[in-house]
């Protein structure tokens, strides 16, 4: 495989298994230069869930190139080669396939399709058994004199994806089996999550601070503008203004919200609509200390 890039902030999915529990699936996954295998979703690893990761290249520096990667897990732990190079064993970690017997096997993304990778996969093969150090290196020395994924077919894998179709909507299993990957016309979010719980991607960078900033500032001026079109109206409107103002605050950002849930670039969050009600609110208290200031100055000069 080769990513588009090492740059980015955000952790991004090149392959999962995921049977409906995110904390079960197998992912493996790229955070800027690193390669990461786990299974679960402590992407920014806060919870310190046992995880396998190698530095692919200087992130600052270096072009993406292709790579040979293999990764095997089994009694003796877990192991990773790239180019048929043994370079990290984790002993303390057996990467498991998610329970059920209904996992669904995604390439370039999560269920959710918020964690979109880019680059080239030029085929992708599934083992029952734990691929030996001597395995490995034969595997890459086979597939660098032509290319070709003809050692997997040799070695009986489980499923075996070249992705050289060129056209329809399958990638299919050359292993014999029957487990081809559909490759839909138009984005599809396998799983909806509305209003996630605060805490939930948390995290301070670059990305999160500025979606903060933007959630609670960009409802200020909403806020401030309907508080002051309902004062004009009088009676009840400006009675009880501030209740009506954050009301609606809170159901424009709602209705956002639920809809958000079915855009695969974007986020359902609960603490978006927080503070995107908190924004509206500091509008409406802006309105309220401004016409307070012009009163008290009107007041000194009469």
């Amino acid at each position: 495989m080769k990513p588009a890039s090492y740059r980015g902030h955000r952790f991004k999915f090149i392959l999962a298994l995921h049977n409906g529990k995110d904390r079960q699936q197998l992912v493996m996954g790229q955070w800027r230069s690193w390669f990461v295998v786990m299974n679960g979703d402590d992407y920014a690893y806060r919870r310190k869930t046992k995880r396998i990761a190698v530095e692919v290249a200087n992130a600052v520096s270096s072009s993406p190139t292709a790579r040979f990667v293999t990764i095997t897990s089994g009694k003796e732990g877990t192991r990773v080669y790239l180019n048929g190079e043994h370079l990290r064993t984790q002993e303390d970690l057996t990467l498991k396939i998610p329970p059920g017997g209904n996992a669904r096997l995604l390439v370039g993304n999560s269920v959710y399709g918020k964690h979109p990778w880019r680059g080239d996969i030029y085929g992708l093969a599934l083992y029952r058994h734990t691929i030996t150090s001597r395995e490995a290196v034969d595997h890459f020395q086979r597939w660098a004199e032509d290319r070709s994924f003809s050692f997997a077919e040799d070695r009986n894998a489980f499923a075996l994806y070249l992705f050289d179709e060129k056209a329809g909507t399958a990638a299919l299993d050359h292993a014999g089996g029957n487990l081809h990957l559909e490759i839909p016309s138009r984005m599809k979010v396998l799983e909806k999550r509305v209003l996630a719980p605060p805490w939930q991607g948390f995290g301070f960078n670059r990305s999160f601070i500025a979606d903060m900033i933007i959630n609670y500032f960009g409802f200020i001026p909403f806020g401030f503008i309907l508080f002051a079109t309902l004062i004009r109206f009088g009676g009840a409107f400006e009675k009880h203004g501030v209740l009506m103002t954050v009301a609606f605050c809170f159901s424009v950002s709602l209705a956002l919200e639920i809809l958000q849930a079915w855009i695969p670039s974007r986020d359902s969050h609960m603490r978006d609509l927080l503070l995107n009600t908190l924004g509206g609110w500091s509008g409406v208290m802006s309105y309220r200390f401004i016409q307070k200031v012009k009163g008290q100055v009107f007041k000194v000069k009469g």
